[in-house]
């Protein structure tokens, strides 16, 4: 009797343990039913896409649906995802490789649990004055009032690194942190000299600007160019071309960088894999209104970044037979 009690025990022990580790996997398996994303600033190009992002994914009837949040920007954007309060996010990979490799502002601190999902388009920057400034070169933004951006944004975090390249201290100018609304309206009014943005070309709030009034875009070229790519290995060089902004009759030399998305290590890979071919599919709908984006995704979406891919991201690229 006593033999068959301790079977009958050991026979509910197995049963109740199997059971609850089946609703443990059930519950670890199980996807989300909706994925935050954290964007940019209202009428800047990080929002105005997710907000079409969020729409295209929504429509499509398939889940998770996608909701987006405001954000500062690329510094901003990092914050809210290191520490779990977004599943995706908009970030420029000059900041996104700093974050990740621990260097300039994150040293000693790196962001271990974000991972790379793939490179959406190319990201300018733009220092933009008007005509009556005098300011044609880096050198005469030397005691002037400058737009950077908002606080927290990517434009005002490759402000700092510019001026410093230029060999321009912060206390020789007055750095004013607006928004792009801001800085627009800024300019329109005369209250700054110029103007820090970066994103994809043209911008469109600075586009609608110079149809009223002649702007000014200021090169990032010569010495300072060559300091600012040494140290910082994320930017590279590039041009603005003629007729990129209205009345703009030379191409001007510049820096940029790329927009990427990112996600945490929250995000599985069989969640990544899904909402890659969710973004995918929707691509030629997003690149006919953001023309910045890569005409077609397999030739840039995964280019070469120094930076890991997520385990999800890489197997979704094998899936499409994009080479490495």
């Amino acid at each position: 009797m006593k033999k068959l009690l301790l079977f009958v025990l050991a026979l509910l022990f197995l049963f109740t343990a199997g059971c609850g580790q089946n609703k443990d996997q059930a519950r670890g398996n199980k996807p989300p039913k909706e994925l935050v994303l954290v964007a940019g600033q209202s009428n800047g190009d990080y929002s105005t896409l997710g907000e079409d992002l969020v729409s295209l994914l929504n429509g499509d009837g398939k889940q998770p649906r996608l909701k987006q949040v405001g954000g500062s920007g690329s510094v901003a954007n990092i914050e809210l995802l290191s520490e779990g309060r977004a599943d995706l996010a908009f970030v420029q990979s000059d900041v996104a490789y700093a974050a990740l490799t621990g260097t300039d502002q994150y040293a000693g601190k790196a962001k271990e649990n974000l991972q790379v999902l793939g490179v959406l388009y190319p990201e300018t920057v733009q220092i933009i004055t008007y005509d009556v400034t005098g300011i044609r070169k880096l050198a005469d933004l030397r005691g002037r009032t400058l737009a950077v951006g908002a606080a927290g944004s990517g434009s005002a975090y490759d402000a700092r690194q510019i001026l410093e390249a230029a060999g321009i201290p912060e206390d020789e100018v007055r750095i004013q942190y607006l928004s792009v609304d801001e800085e627009v309206k800024a300019l329109k009014e005369g209250t700054v000299d110029a103007a820090f943005v970066t994103s994809g070309l043209p911008h469109r709030a600075f586009y609608d600007l110079a149809r009223q009034r002649q702007l000014v875009l200021v090169p990032i070229e010569g010495p300072a160019a060559e300091d600012l790519l040494a140290v910082y290995p994320q930017y590279r060089k590039m041009v603005i071309p003629v007729g990129t902004y209205p009345n703009q009759l030379q191409p001007c030399n510049t820096v940029g960088m790329d927009c990427l998305l990112l996600s945490t290590d929250k995000l599985d890979a069989n969640q990544t894999r899904s909402f890659l071919a969710r973004l995918w599919g929707h691509w030629g709908e997003l690149h006919s209104k953001y023309p910045f984006l890569w005409a077609d995704p397999k030739q840039s979406f995964f280019k070469d970044l120094d930076l890991p891919f997520a385990p999800g991201a890489e197997q979704f690229r094998k899936d499409q037979k994009v080479s490495s």
